[in-house]
């Protein structure tokens, strides 16, 4: 309730709003061509928003905003350099963080694919220390929770990126097989997550995706 005002200032300016517990974002679509229009139009809500918290004795972080402007990888037009907020030339970032979930300008989502090879890489360097005291059971129970709890989270974003960023998921996944398997030879990876019944990277995506419809249509 408290926070309702900063969404009728945001609707009447054109602006959709999403209020988190410590974040807030402001965003709408636009065409290239109106781009000074839109930058106006931010700029604008923007500016009433300051005084709005400015009266309810609230402190925005100015050097905490980060612009993005997401465009098509197939764009001929390049994003400007420079955009004004709070009055202030700003470089728009190439990439930010949003629930957990790393967004990049072109939307290839080649960050966060990093983000989560980084993370399940960190975690198998660990395992594999503590893998001789392992039995078969407890490996599965440990991939389950260190590796595809990262790899699914979010997933259903990952529809229809890029076949290569999908087989560098892959290659992580085969890695953890082969620590359940107690080798590092790369030879019958694709038998023994069968055997496992690990969907692969791409069917995990998929399976995501229809489990959310699934629940959009039947609740």
């Amino acid at each position: 309730m408290y926070t309702r005002e900063l969404e009728e200032i945001a609707k009447s300016h054109g602006v959709l709003l999403h209020l988190y517990a410590d974040d807030s974002q402001l965003y709408c679509d636009f065409k290239a061509a109106d781009f000074a229009k839109t930058e106006k139009k931010m700029e604008q809500c923007l500016e009433d928003i300051r005084k709005w918290m400015i009266v309810n004795r609230l402190k925005l972080n100015t050097a905490k905003t980060e612009v993005m402007i997401i465009r098509s990888k197939h764009d001929k037009v390049t994003n400007p350099e420079k955009v004004k907020v709070f009055c202030e030339e700003t470089t728009p970032v190439t990439h930010a963080r949003n629930l957990g979930i790393y967004f990049d300008e072109t939307l290839t989502m080649e960050k966060h694919v990093s983000h989560v090879i980084r993370n399940c890489s960190m975690y198998l360097h660990n395992l594999w220390r503590v893998a001789d005291k392992l039995d078969k059971d407890s490996k599965i129970r440990l991939v389950n929770v260190f590796i595809h709890s990262i790899l699914d989270f979010g997933n259903s974003l990952l529809y229809g990126i890029n076949i290569s960023q999908i087989k560098r998921l892959q290659k992580v996944q085969n890695a953890a097989v082969r620590f359940i398997r107690g080798t590092r030879e790369r030879r019958g990876v694709t038998a023994l997550r069968k055997e496992l019944h690990f969907l692969p990277i791409d069917a995990r995506i998929h399976f995501k995706v229809c489990q959310l419809m699934h629940s959009v249509v039947h609740g």
